[in-house]
């Protein structure tokens, strides 16, 4: 799906204006005319209740939208329905289809790319200059123009949670005691030692805590691995969303929905709380710990965060670099060549050789 360009003509020229990532602002390539994004200062960032997410959340992304279908890897993007798309961003394939607009969340909120395409780009090619055991032909199939800005969807879980636990708590306690050991020579003797030891009590109690935008990347792609080492992501940039910001990029449809994001955020909340509530139990160690937890008014939103990548293919499978649109921060996988491995590991076994060789002839 190659840049999936929403329509908005220029004020002064009347031709298409795309997203600036440097100015932040819609801007005309041809007359130079600028359009302000946050005049709407008093729009504000809604949360929705989960349970009542069908009669709640709005659909309307802005404007006739349609989805975009990669039948080779299975992605799926919302771009303007007159927009013609021929390649997709997550794996280079020509095979694109169209479909019906499906009933799909809007997203709530956008970070707006930060880093641009120029800068993604030297990152790129730096990233490739490291990729030492790669073959050498891997920059020449890595073609810089694949590269593409991506709004990547992402739910965000708030949720109060209510849990009560039981474990085992342990409490430490010295004895002295004599031990039998042998010094250097093998001679053996008792002596007296200081030796720790535990006591287990059995403990339980409460425990609440309110979970702040849990994030849960709602992407199924190959990618999501990547993706995910991207973050973090500062929330705190997070603006209203508007279609205008997809100028000049796509933005990819969810996969994941959202009770099974829920489900994915529950899971991290539980592994935050097993961490939370072993350092309230005041003792040196503990074990056993079971929680059972509780959620009340859990809130949701929709958001897009900004992903640059590069897909290329290499011998039949394809390879990703990704850079995190709002840090810069960079991630990514290449093809390993077997030939040049075992040629270093040939020169490090001649190094060592060499080593004892001179080692035993001095």
């Amino acid at each position: 799906m190659s840049e999936a360009t929403q329509q908005f003509p220029c004020p002064g020229c009347g031709a298409s204006m795309v997203f600036d990532v440097e100015k932040q602002c819609l801007s005309c390539p041809y007359c130079g005319n600028l359009v302000d994004l946050t005049a709407d200062g008093d729009a504000v960032i809604k949360e929705y209740p989960i349970e009542k997410a069908r009669e709640t959340a709005s659909r309307d992304w802005g404007g006739k939208t349609v989805v975009i279908h990669c039948d080779s890897c299975g992605a799926e993007a919302i771009i303007n329905a007159g927009q013609l798309t021929a390649e997709c961003a997550f794996c280079g394939s020509i095979h694109v289809r169209s479909q019906s607009n499906e009933d799909v969340i809007k997203p709530e909120s956008i970070i707006p790319f930060k880093v641009d395409k120029q800068t993604a780009i030297k990152k790129f090619k730096e990233w490739l200059k490291k990729r030492y055991f790669s073959p050498n032909d891997l920059k020449a199939l890595a073609r810089e123009e694949k590269i593409q800005g991506v709004y990547i969807p992402f739910w965000t879980f708030d949720a109060d949670t209510s849990s009560f636990y039981t474990a085992e708590k342990g409490i430490y306690y010295y004895v002295t005691e004599k031990v039998y050991v042998k010094d250097s020579s093998g001679k053996g003797r008792y002596e007296q030692r200081r030796v720790r030891k535990t006591r287990w009590y059995p403990t339980s109690g409460t425990y609440r805590h309110f979970f702040d935008d849990v994030l849960v990347c709602a992407s199924s792609q190959e990618g999501r691995n990547l993706i995910n080492r991207l973050e973090p992501f500062n929330m705190h940039e997070l603006v209203p969303y508007k279609n205008e910001y997809l100028s000049g990029f796509c933005a990819e449809k969810y996969s994941i929905g959202l009770e099974q994001g829920f489900t994915e955020a529950k899971s991290e909340i539980r592994s935050e709380l097993y961490s939370m509530i072993r350092n309230q139990i005041n003792a040196d160690e503990v074990r056993n710990l079971r929680i059972r937890t509780s959620y009340s008014d859990v809130t949701f939103k929709h958001v897009l965060l900004p992903i640059w990548i590069a897909a290329y293919r290499y011998k039949d499978k394809i390879y990703k670099f990704v850079v995190n649109g709002q840090t810069g921060l960079v991630r990514g996988k290449a093809p390993i060549s077997v030939i040049k491995v075992i040629a270093f590991a040939v020169f490090i076994l001649l190094l060592i050789a060499l080593y004892f060789y001179f080692i035993g002839n001095r």
